[in-house]
């Protein structure tokens, strides 16, 4: 028995009753297993059960482990954070904002939760690794977030006021070159050796430059900048070092947001916030510069905010209406702590996307528990979710590479974080937005570039075409690297002929023709020099989410309205569309029928499983794709999932098949009924990459296998269940 023999066993509705009677019962069991785990452990996070002895590793608020010694106890500093625990069990739930116990000396009461129990004394615990608590915390987020197991339940709705929107809620800020205006250009070099508070403040200042001048400021902080002062022939006026661009600036800007990096660096994404938005240079106590303008001292006023949960709710309360979006920026927290809920700040924070905070003006954040529920973190991150001046859904610039559980992050595509359900990711790890977003006005509408014309292919049932779909251009800083680099292989070696040149689909993002505009068309121009690469919209549409998971009622129409806005911009009819593992039915049936089906919309979504290798339960064997009646009497096709991340033909048994050599990928194309229509989706996650996997693949294809693009599968997979349908 495989893996799709077990899905057809436990997930598939179309089983007989016997069946459904069994997959239920192992669903039960499976939920009550888990949740007789959780139970145990959200008594150590939100209240012991077990009364501590003397040698444990429990002890009295402010005590010395295991003596009962009164000490002192820096809660949430650079150490390992500490959560205060209730003594009693009671099962969580949430205070609402208004009744939220007010903190002491600084801190929150909670620690990191508003779990409430009964009165006694309050403990303190230390965390460790435990494998286990990951793992069950992991499926807790999972089973708190929405019912697991049942698909297509709705999740409740959360209704929400908003605060009175500024003019230029979420509009750009910066002043773009009129027609013909040519502006000096400063070339800023930030070497790897300077000082991390340095980097911050000449990021900030290059963001500040660009808000006031567009496109006057370029740093280069690594080859890939290099490359793009190359492609658009960029001539700086000024080549300056970090130290030397700061003084310049700190006569342009004479105003300052005090802090100490060493003290404070928890906070940085706040510091960040307040900075941008009172137009000032984050300058750190440790630097070797003089500001007498200091509008904010963050030293003495956050004194008394000083976590992340405090600071954040500060800047919420006091500055939220002057900014135009959200962002989540890592102050140097690492990426694989073994203690997710609770990292050791042990890195410094990375500069790259900050110049992009200060010319936009972002409302920046990292609460690493904001996502968990039964934490006072997630509460303070539904109210600042749900009340906002920003565009919905919103979209989450940076990326929240916190809480990584299996080798990915939990949380990244934001869709499931908070309960008002209105967030996604615009995953943007990158320098220089600033530039590119200012240098010129943003691509819109029809006058954008234009794509290659489709194959014009008939469907032969005697042929099995398949669309390669070069995946994950939702993320930008791919696309200003390790995609650039792709794309010139690509180039080099359709110049070497046809048969080298097959036809090639690459997702991207479309949100480069409003913050990259350069960039995005540099891939169109690219495309032209090949005449066979296609694009089409990245995972899930308008933004990285789970759409399904959106909010019914406010927020699921705005994003098909925004995402076929996007497909017109980039010239397709097609989306990747990524959703967890238990929402496909419903999304098939509820939320994928709301694309239009037409030439003016969506009619192609090519879907990917999250996590990937879990079976989707939706699928016959051997069915390769769907379709269903959209909006305006249309028709979208839903290809079956496949993914190509690998060639070392290994993994484990769920997951070998996403990791084959391009002769066993051969082998199992050429297995496919004659008439398939199917579509592969490659990431390069697991060293996957052009010359290794499909410029490979087609050397070794029998003649009855044609790739095609993703549009034209859909095109193609239309005919091909009309011909079905006719015999």
């Amino acid at each position: 028995m495989d893996e799709y023999d077990v899905a057809m066993l436990l997930m598939q509705a179309e089983a007989e009753e016997l069946g459904v009677v069994f997959r239920d019962s192992m669903r039960g069991v499976a939920r009550r297993t888990v949740l007789r785990v959780l139970e145990a452990e959200t008594q150590v996070l939100c209240g012991a059960l077990y009364r501590p002895d003397g040698g444990s590793q429990y002890r009295e608020r402010g005590g010395k482990g295991g003596t009962g010694e009164k000490g002192s106890s820096h809660l949430f500093s650079r150490r390992k954070r500490e959560a205060v625990l209730p003594d009693a069990v009671q099962l969580p739930r949430f205070l609402p904002p208004a009744d939220r116990a007010p903190a002491r000396a600084g801190r929150p009461a909670g620690g990191h939760g508003e779990c409430l129990g009964n009165k006694g004394i309050t403990k303190t615990m230390v965390f460790v690794k435990k494998p286990l608590l990951v793992f069950s915390l992991a499926l807790a987020t999972a089973l708190f977030s929405g019912p697991l197991f049942a698909a297509g339940t709705a999740l409740p709705v959360l209704v929400v006021t908003s605060a009175q929107p500024p003019e230029t809620a979420g509009e750009s800020t910066h002043t773009v070159p009129l027609p013909g205006e040519v502006r000096p250009l400063r070339v800023v070099d930030i070497t790897r050796e300077t000082h991390p508070a340095v980097k911050i403040a000449a990021q900030a200042c290059a963001g500040l430059w660009n808000r006031e001048s567009g496109g006057s400021v370029f740093t280069r902080m690594s080859e890939k900048d290099s490359h793009w002062m190359e492609q658009l022939s960029l001539q700086p006026d000024a080549i300056m070092n970090a130290d030397d661009f700061l003084a310049a600036c700190m006569t342009e800007f004479p105003r300052c947001v005090r802090y100490s990096y060493a003290e404070q660096q928890e906070l940085l994404p706040n510091i960040l916030t307040i900075s941008a938005v009172l137009r000032a240079i984050p300058v750190a106590v440790e630097m070797d510069v003089q500001c007498e303008n200091i509008v904010f001292d963050a030293t003495v006023m956050l004194k008394e905010h000083d976590t992340p949960y405090l600071a954040t709710k500060y800047v919420y309360e006091n500055f939220v209406n002057e900014t135009t979006g959200l962002a989540m920026l890592n102050p140097g927290y690492p990426t694989k702590d073994g203690s997710v809920w609770n990292p050791e700040l042990s890195e410094d924070m990375n500069p790259a996307m900050i110049d992009f905070v200060f010319s936009e003006k972002l409302f920046t954040m990292f609460l690493v528990n904001g996502c968990i529920m039964c934490t006072e973190e997630h509460a303070l991150v539904n109210d600042i979710v749900s009340v906002n001046p920003w565009p919905k859904p919103i979209g989450v610039y940076g990326y929240a590479n916190y809480w990584m559980v299996f080798g990915g992050y939990l949380f990244e595509a934001q869709t499931l974080c908070a309960k008002s359900r209105n967030m996604g990711a615009i995953p943007t790890t990158v320098n220089n937005l600033s530039f590119f977003s200012t240098r010129r006005e943003p691509i819109t509408g029809p006058d954008g570039p234009k794509p290659n014309e489709l194959e014009g292919i008939d469907y032969d049932p005697t042929k099995t075409y398949v669309a390669f779909i070069v995946g994950d251009g939702d993320n930008i800083e791919f696309m200003m690297g390790m995609r650039v680099e792709w794309f010139r292989q690509r180039a080099e070696a359709c110049r070497e002929g046809e048969n080298f040149c097959p036809p090639l689909t690459w997702t991207i993002s479309p949100h480069l023709a409003r913050i990259a505009p350069d960039v995005f068309e540099w891939y169109y121009e690219m495309s032209r020099e090949t005449g066979n690469d296609y694009f089409m919209l990245p995972p899930s549409g308008h933004l990285y989410a789970y759409p399904s998971s959106l909010d019914a009622r406010t927020m699921q129409d705005k994003f098909v309205e925004a995402t076929e806005a996007d497909a017109r911009l980039l010239g397709t009819n097609s989306t990747v569309h990524w959703e967890a593992f238990w929402r496909w039915r419903y999304a098939q049936n509820s939320f994928l029928p709301k694309y239009a089906g037409t030439d003016e919309g969506i009619n192609g979504v090519f879907p990917v499983n999250v996590p990937y290798m879990f079976p989707m339960g939706t699928w016959e064997h051997n069915q390769f794709f769907k379709v269903i009646d959209g909006q305006e009497h249309g028709k979208i096709v839903l290809f079956r999932p496949r993914q190509w991340r690998g060639v070392h033909n290994g993994g484990a048994f769920l997951s070998k098949k996403f990791y084959l050599s391009p002769e066993n990928m051969e082998r199992e194309l050429g297995a496919y009924p004659r008439g398939t229509v199917t579509a592969i989706y490659m990431t390069s996650d697991g060293g996957l990459n052009l010359n290794n996997s499909v410029m490979e693949l087609v050397k070794i294809l029998p003649e009855h296998i044609r790739l095609v693009s993703g549009d034209t599968a859909v095109q193609l997979a239309l005919e091909a269940s009309e011909t079905i349908a006719a015999r």
